[in-house]
């Protein structure tokens, strides 16, 4: 496993060793459930958070951005690609593969000596309920001048292959009318970010499936 990714694996064979599910088919929307379920289960959210807390220090002064994403899709997402406008990853990377079950963490900081902020996005390839590949896209602006900008959090989900270079001005314009909370549904798949409004801003998106989403609180999206 990964060193910046968080929890036990939630496989079928998880789910055939829980009592509900003994004897019966095990589907991606049940991986899906359970992972949802077990959101927080193990101190598992908690470890992500202090792992980009950690970052943070070593990182020092200047804006930067704590990234912690969770997958609840029922199966593993597969990093794709991922867009700068200000900023860079900074000594972790973004998590090649987060299972079902695991959150994904890693910090997004200014450029030393720029006077710019961390506003950035990342792409993660996983499969709607039917099994058809989609691409869940999140992303998040952290400005350098907080005078005249506030943090912004966005997501977005399309087909896969959808976030090539060409998408990346329309994203920034639709995550500049966004705000620090953004949910979306598309396909069958769901995604949902959020982040604080501070130069040192928690962003924390959770992506799963739609039919599993729509029967968790605060269901209603803005996309």
């Amino acid at each position: 496993m990964a060193y910046n990714v968080f929890g036990n694996p939630i496989t079928t064979k998880t789910l055939e060793r829980m009592s509900e599910y003994i004897g019966k088919p095990i589907t991606r929307k049940d991986r899906a459930k359970v992972a949802l379920d077990m959101k927080n289960a193990e101190n598992k959210d908690v470890n992500a958070r202090q792992f980009v807390e950690q970052l943070k220090q070593r990182y020092g002064n200047g804006v930067a951005t704590l990234c912690v994403i969770y997958n609840a899709t029922g199966d593993p997402l597969t990093y794709i690609t991922s867009h700068d406008y200000f900023g860079h990853i900074w000594y972790s990377p973004y998590p090649y593969q987060i299972e079902n079950g695991q959150w994904g963490a890693f910090l997004h900081g200014k450029v030393a000596g720029a006077a710019s902020g961390s506003n950035a996005a990342v792409v993660y390839r996983g499969m709607n309920q039917a099994g058809d590949d989609c691409d869940w896209m999140l992303a998040w602006s952290n400005p350098w001048n907080r005078i005249k900008f506030s943090c912004k959090a966005y997501t977005e989900i399309r087909e896969a292959d959808h976030f090539d270079n060409t998408v990346w001005g329309a994203i920034s314009d639709k995550m500049e009318r966004s705000g620090i909370h953004y949910k979306d549904v598309w396909n069958g798949c769901w995604s949902a970010a959020s982040i604080g409004d501070n130069t040192t801003a928690v962003y924390e998106a959770i992506m799963t499936l739609d039919d599993v989403a729509k029967f968790a609180p605060n269901y209603e999206t803005t996309g």
